[in-house]
């Protein structure tokens, strides 16, 4: 990267306009990268084992969708904390036991946060839904073996395939 400048950064948005140079001594301007936090993704299982996905309104891609439980890590924040918060906010729920799952680059060709993957276990309601403004979210309760048919971005997938490979193996 030869210079860098930021474009927008507020709440919602950090963009950065880099000028850069490939391995040939091309100069590539400008190129844009997001700067958004670190992402938690988390596949909740009830006491029955059935997946817990939470249904919103999705305006980037103007759908309703069902999804994993997820949101930013907060500043400071470790992501299993914010594993642990998110499940709460979404749901009312706590889990017996939230297992790290690992973590994957969110689009590593212009994001520089990565998407931490988590499997909630045995979660049981312990109070109301705690949402952000401007958040409705209502909680689907489905077949853990189906759950990833309903599952419409990607990264949610991918939560739902490392948590099936994790319990085939236990």
């Amino acid at each position: 990267m030869v210079d860098s400048e930021i474009v927008v950064a507020d709440r919602w948005i950090r963009l950065r306009a880099d000028t850069c140079l490939d391995a040939a001594g091309r100069t590539i301007a400008p190129y844009y990268v997001m700067e958004p936090a670190e992402w938690i993704s988390v596949l909740a299982l009830n006491a029955d084992g059935d997946a817990m996905l939470v249904e919103e309104y999705r305006h980037g891609a103007g759908v309703m969708a069902l999804g994993t439980i997820g949101g930013a890590v907060d500043a400071g924040e470790l992501p299993q904390d914010a594993a642990a918060r998110e499940l709460r906010e979404e749901t009312g729920c706590e889990a017996s036991e939230i297992i790290d799952l690992g973590a994957t680059w969110a689009n590593f060709g212009n994001h520089t946060n990565r998407v931490h993957h988590f499997l909630a276990r045995d979660c049981t309601q312990v109070a109301a839904q705690s949402l952000d403004a401007g958040e409705l979210i209502s909680v689907r309760v489905v077949p853990l073996a189906k759950a990833g048919e309903w599952l419409l971005q990607s990264f949610h997938q991918l939560t739902w395939y490392k948590a099936m490979q994790l319990l085939r193996w236990r």
